[in-house]
């Protein structure tokens, strides 16, 4: 066991938190969030994920950094075997689903900066069930919910600069300084599929984004160029870093709000299909 703590560390995991005991005298207040019904499971491309805390509390830029302690039913320690704790214990997902875990999950944080600082809880009801029940048979039923989307970060790259990556996550990247257009990125030497000089509405950067990052697709040296015009005089700016699969933070990071990500990302396929329809349309009519 210390083997394996001593092993996460290194690789820059912190273990999960989940047989610890937060006592009734520690916590200053418990949040109580949506109840969430889920259909059991032995594995499911759509897993049940649990957010330790509100969307909002959750955007706070030092929320990574606070301990996060996860308890089941208030007191009962729980085998963490079947789980899995994601993003620096931000959430937690059920590789296998059981009726067994139906209860109550409550996630308490609180500053590290502050070690006497009192806890708060937050706390999710999670229902297991066998079959979902048919619609108007119980209106009191409440719904299934959906496993929350993976994190989007926006991130600021300088040259040089490791952005450590987490499988599904999206990094919208800000890697030159200036206005630069037309900007193409090959990664180990080989040009890939990533979308570079994006129209994404603010607070999204737009030079690179990285969509639902994974290590066979993303990872390697990016070297990256773009076009600057000031006034008469066009020069070329160049930045060059890397991707890496990593659990570590990344410096000058910020989370960002998943609605305005999935927003956005819609609203663009939008325009780009409709854009090749055009396209496609065009070529039928002049081009026969």
């Amino acid at each position: 066991m210390i083997y394996l703590l001593l092993t996460l560390f290194a690789i820059g995991i912190s273990p999960p938190v989940f047989c610890t005991i937060v006592q009734p005298d520690q916590i200053a207040k418990t949040v109580f969030l949506n109840d969430t019904t889920f259909l059991a499971y032995n594995s499911s491309a759509i897993k049940c994920r649990i957010d330790c805390a509100d969307a909002e509390t959750m955007l706070q830029k030092d929320f990574r950094s606070f301990q996060k302690v996860w308890m089941f039913n208030n007191t009962e320690m729980f085998s963490a075997d079947d789980k899995t704790f994601i993003d620096s214990n931000r959430s937690l997902e059920f590789q296998v689903l059981n009726m067994e875990d139906t209860g109550s999950y409550q996630c308490c944080i609180r500053s590290t900066d502050l070690a006497y600082q009192s806890f708060v809880c937050y706390s999710t009801l999670l229902i297991v069930v066998d079959e979902m029940p048919e619609d108007g048979m119980n209106a009191t039923a409440p719904t299934t919910t959906e496993a929350p989307p993976p994190p989007s970060w926006n991130v600021v790259i300088e040259d040089g600069d490791i952005l450590n990556a987490q499988p599904e996550n999206n990094y919208f990247l800000k890697i030159f300084e200036d206005n630069v257009t037309s900007i193409h990125c090959l990664v180990n030497e080989v040009e890939i599929k990533i979308k570079t000089s994006n129209n994404f509405p603010p607070p999204l950067y737009n030079d690179v984004l990285i969509q639902s990052f994974n290590l066979t697709d993303h990872s390697g040296v990016y070297v990256c160029n773009g076009t600057l015009q000031i006034g008469n005089e066009t020069t070329i700016e160049n930045v060059s870093f890397t991707v890496s699969q990593s659990w570590n933070d990344n410096k000058n990071a910020d989370l960002l709000d998943a609605k305005l990500v999935a927003e956005a990302l819609k609203s663009a396929f939008t325009v780009f299909s409709f854009f090749f329809i055009s396209l496609f349309i065009l070529f039928s009519v002049f081009g026969a």
